[in-house]
This record gives structure tokens, C-alpha cells and sequence, in this order.
């Protein structure tokens, strides 16, 4: 059973959907918690404690795959980068696979300006390109800027029920939209996938942006299985333009238990 918990975000959840602990906490924190009537975001109301309901899903795996935990997993990795011409025409690839000891194979460092200087920035003469990770999904400065409604699968999410987000109105930044997708039966998130806003019309090209797919390992924890980026390559030199995409991703192909941690 989930109880709520002191964030301001999740205490709202929790009053919204009557869950244990919610009253004591609000009595404890609605002094200090303004309430505006006036919302940029656009939810119908019929769907406000559905969609509630898909976050509280969600975020168990999202937070379940930052935890630290005093048993790790052997994990076997792969990972690969690959050039694209403008047509999606494979040109070349390379692959790494190890082992590692850890729950979070592919945790990278986020920028902390992605709110001012946008999800894709100019590094020198390097186009980065930054998609959302489980931290930044769970932190309040994403959820403040970006609106949340709930969607129904269909064609290859069928079964699946999605969560989407999407940056707030009047956002003149390269920003990120997307949809958490997640299984109603078994109220646990599957995938989430997104691509980018305000961005190069090649940055905004069918099949380019990113996907992260999670799963529970047996021991109940969660990780993160595979995940993939497309995103545009510069043309060489100054002139501008581009000349194809480059695929990065990597996926762990099995797991294996290891001895407790000795602190």
C-alpha cells in the first residue's frame, strides 16, 4: 500500500486520492502551501485522480531505479553507438560489452540549466542533446514546468495506458515531450519515450528522440533495461546543416546476484 509522503507534489496526490497519512500531513503542511485557482495546464477534472493514480504507478520503478541498495547485482552490459545517414541508412557501429557491479549502469550526469539554456545546447562546435532521466522526472523543477494528462494506447502500446507530459505554454526553450507508458493491471511503468520541442525541424523528424525501458529484477528492485537516443548529427565543419543521426543506447543482457555490501 503506498502512504504519502512530505512533498508538497505527492501530498496533493494523496489527498486527491484519500490515501493513508494524507490529513495529518496536510494539517502539518498547508500553512506554508499556496493554492491558485489558475492553472497554465489544461486537465480535464473527470481524469485528475486517474492520472494521479498513473504517477503513484510510475513512480515506484522511477524511484526504485535511483536507489542505492546494500545487495548489488552483477550486470552484463551492452553498449553501442551507430551513425545514420539522413535516410536512417546505417553507416556504421560499435559495440562495448562488460560486466559491472551496480544498479545504475547508465546514470549520467544531468546539466543543471535545462530549464534557462534548454534540453539541446551548443558546446563549442557540439550540438548536445539531452533527454529526461528517472531523477529528472521525480524533480519538482521538471514537474512545475511541464503539463501531465493521461492518454490511451493503441497500435503497439496496446494494453498499456500513457501518461503524458509536455512543456508548459509560452516555453520558447528546446524542451522535451513525452509519455510515461505504463501497465494498468499490473500498475507498473513499462517505458518511457520522448522527443523534443522547439527544436530543428531534423531534431523533430519521426523516430528521432529517446526511450527508457524499465523492469523489476527478482530480487523486487528495479533498473533500467535498455535505453536509446536519436538525436542529429552536425554537418562537419562550420556551415551548418546535418548530415544523418547517431544512435546511443545500451541494454543489460543478464543479471546475476552478488553478495551483500560489508559496510
Amino acid at each position: 500500500m503506498y502512504r504519502c509522503a512530505r512533498a508538497r507534489l505527492w501530498l496533493a496526490v494523496c489527498l486527491l486520492l484519500g490515501l493513508p497519512g494524507s490529513t495529518a500531513l496536510a494539517q502539518e503542511r498547508l500553512p506554508s502551501v499556496r493554492v491558485s485557482g489558475k492553472t497554465p495546464c489544461e486537465v480535464h477534472p473527470e481524469s485528475a485522480s486517474e492520472t494521479a493514480e498513473l504517477w503513484l504507478a510510475a513512480r515506484e520503478a522511477l524511484e526504485g531505479s535511483r536507489r542505492l541498495g546494500d545487495s548489488l547485482p552483477r550486470l552484463l552490459v551492452q553498449e553501442w553507438r551507430r551513425g545514420l545517414g539522413r535516410s536512417l541508412r546505417p553507416l556504421w557501429e560499435r559495440r562495448d560489452t562488460s560486466y559491472v557491479t551496480t544498479l545504475h549502469p547508465f546514470e549520467k550526469p544531468m546539466p543543471a540549466n535545462l530549464e534557462r539554456a534548454g534540453y539541446i545546447q551548443q558546446r563549442g562546435w557540439t550540438t548536445v542533446y539531452y533527454g529526461p532521466d528517472a531523477g529528472l522526472l521525480l524533480s519538482e523543477r521538471f514537474l512545475r514546468r511541464h503539463c501531465f494528462t493521461r492518454t490511451a494506447g493503441t497500435g503497439a502500446n496496446a494494453g498499456l495506458v500513457g501518461l503524458a507530459f509536455a512543456p508548459l505554454p509560452k516555453t520558447w526553450v528546446a524542451d522535451v515531450a513525452g509519455v510515461l507508458w505504463i501497465d494498468a493491471t499490473a500498475r507498473e511503468l513499462r517505458y518511457v519515450e520522448y522527443g523534443w520541442t522547439n527544436a530543428p525541424e531534423e531534431a523533430r523528424a519521426p523516430g528521432v528522440g529517446g526511450r527508457t525501458d524499465f523492469t523489476r529484477l527478482a530480487s523486487g528492485g528495479w533498473i533500467i533495461q535498455r535505453w536509446n537516443i536519436r538525436m542529429p548529427r552536425p554537418a562537419a565543419g562550420s556551415g551548418g546543416g546535418f548530415d544523418g543521426y547517431t544512435d546511443q543506447g545500451g541494454e543489460v543482457l543478464a543479471v546475476s546476484s552478488r553478495a551483500p555490501v560489508r559496510k
